[in-house]
């Protein structure tokens, strides 16, 4: 969540009082919550239960713009680039005749500054703000809590944008691999549930959000100092710049042992930041509602050309010095256009809308957020109608899905360096193979080939949200017969220990090629290698070194 340090400090918080999750900025030395002060005692957050606000009808103002009154639509902004397409598209702050909303659907846009998360959702809840920002992650906590009045009913409209490196987890190097973080404390800026970054990253891992213990500070520079100074936080997720600058030892804000474990330029499909609309305001104007969808997706065109107008507006509403600082809001940021929000919203997309809903939706049950048995269901809050209702009139077909295949291919790497590189999740997969295969029948009906397929699908889908990866697959075999080699003598064991890799290899290649043709993934991103019997993890149980890890490396 890149912005000037003058401005503010960003702040990524999953609201549990107003139960959605906000992007806003405090000034520095605005109060922070949930820490003492270092080597004091640890404040750990707890869940807590949901506030809802008073609600109301909404209300659409009117103006007059040149031709009669036209209703005015008040959408509350923080400070964060992701909002680009609404500037281009309203061609700057007030209501404008010269404005997209008003060109398709004759109303107006008035944006107005509004940094608090509860002041958004009491406006949302009381028809001031019929239509603001949210994660999709936080969907399934809006909804639980605005259920019972149909009024209010949270309907995603579209994609405003994903974070693209704005948000991710430092960790100290103690902290070799995920599943050292199990039992330790990690500092975040949002109570509970904590942050969807870090429970994705657990769940990858087998770990829950109950299997560590978290303590929350909402003011950055707060945090920063607790990180800096109290060794028991082992583990901070955060944002741009607290993200870079703790890690980089030019930086005055440098923590010496420490490295980013993940962020969103890795998990580039993760974090999305949609726009919901009152469930009323969409069933009594639907044409509204999809003129407005239409002018996003022509200002997602606009600021991808540059639009001068969008940057000039946004420096003014943020009061920066000039439209070069508004474009650097953008550095962390992916504004999505209408084959992305196609994409998006598509329920054939293992990483989509619908995904994001289920996985969040578990998370928080886990967490004791929502009910135990609390299930809904994506189409509860999903509106695809205006999608859909564009794709018929074949607009935007010059627009390109561009972060869909967000790999760099022409990144220089050294296939025999990648260890060097960041790892951003590893994996260790206990795939079957019959005894001398070098693969498996994938249309067969063992359970174990089942297992198999099962495991791959994970990776597959884990590929997806990690789109800017590369994929290393490593292959192991069964150790049992080592000690049978060794016992003919070295050469004899020099043999077989290259035989071993190459099997291993061929095994991993075949790996490969399932992912490739089954899940349609980019043969660029893996590349394989055989390690035979090296590595073994288990002494007592050779079969269980019969493995193929993955290991996500970054080369950004």
């Amino acid at each position: 969540m890149k912005k000037s340090a003058w401005i503010g400090i960003a702040i990524l918080v999953l609201a549990v009082a107003g139960g959605l999750a906000y992007k806003f900025y405090l000034a520095p030395g605005a109060k922070g919550f949930g820490a003492g002060a270092s080597g004091g005692e640890l404040t750990y957050a707890k869940v807590e239960p949901l506030k809802i606000p008073a609600v109301g009808g909404y209300s659409l103002p009117t103006t007059d713009l040149g031709d009669g009154p036209v209703p005015v639509l008040t959408i509350p902004l923080d400070t964060w680039g992701g909002y680009a397409a609404l500037f281009a598209a309203n061609g700057g702050i007030k209501p404008s005749k010269d404005s997209l909303f008003y060109k398709y659907g004759k109303f107006g846009v008035q944006l107005v500054p509004e940094e608090s998360a509860q002041a958004q959702l009491e406006g949302y809840a009381a028809g001031r703000y019929p239509l603001i920002w949210a994660g999709m992650d936080s969907l399934p906590l809006l909804y639980d809590a605005l259920r019972s009045d149909k009024r209010v009913l949270p309907r995603v409209l579209g994609l405003f944008d994903w974070s693209t490196g704005g948000d991710g987890i430092v960790v100290r190097d103690r902290i070799k691999q995920a599943a050292d973080l199990k039992g330790q404390t990690i500092l975040t800026s949002s109570n509970t549930p904590f942050s969807f970054l870090l429970l994705w990253y657990l769940a990858q891992n087998g770990l829950t959000g109950q299997d560590v213990k978290v303590v929350w500070i909402d003011d950055g520079p707060k945090a920063q100092a607790l990180f800096k100074s109290d060794e028991r936080i082992a583990a901070w997720v955060t944002w741009t710049p607290f993200l870079t600058d703790v890690v980089q030892s030019g930086s005055a804000d440098y923590v010496p042992g420490t490295r980013i474990l993940i962020s969103s330029k890795d998990a580039n499909q993760l974090i999305a930041d949609v726009y919901i609309v009152r469930n009323d305001l969409l069933q009594e104007k639907p044409a509204m509602m999809e003129a407005f969808v239409k002018s996003m997706m022509e200002g997602a065109q606009l600021v991808a050309e540059g639009s001068g107008a969008a940057f000039n507006a946004m420096a003014s509403f943020y009061k920066l010095k000039d439209s070069n600082e508004a474009k650097a809001m953008l550095d962390d940021v992916h504004i999505a256009n209408f084959p992305e929000n196609q994409m998006f919203f598509d329920e054939n997309n293992p990483i989509g809308a619908q995904k994001v809903f289920f996985l969040s939706q578990e998370y928080y049950r886990q967490l004791g957020s929502i009910g135990a048995s609390t299930s809904y269901e994506p189409d509860q809050v999903l509106a695809t109608q205006p999608i859909k209702g564009i794709a018929k009139l074949g607009l935007f077909a010059s627009q390109k899905n561009t972060i869909k295949d967000s790999f760099n291919k022409k990144a220089a790497y050294d296939i025999g360096d990648l260890e060097s590189q960041r790892v951003v999740l590893s994996n260790s997969i206990q795939l079957y193979f019959d005894a001398q295969r070098l693969d498996f029948d994938v249309k067969s009906d063992k359970p174990e080939i089942k297992d198999n397929l099962s495991m791959l699908s994970k990776v597959a889908e884990q590929m997806g949200f990690l789109g800017t990866t590369m994929v290393k697959l490593v292959g192991y075999l069964d150790t049992s017969k080592v000690a049978d080699f060794k016992a003919q003598g070295a050469q004899a064991f020099i043999e077989a220990s290259a035989q071993a890799k190459l099997i291993s290899k061929k095994r991993a290649e075949f790996v490969k090629s399932i992912l490739v043709s089954m899940y349609k993934i980019d043969p660029q991103r893996i590349v394989t290698e055989g390690k035979g019997w090296d590595n073994p993890i288990d002494d007592k149980d050779p079969s269980k070194n019969r493995r193929v890890e993955v290991k996500f490396i970054s080369l950004e």
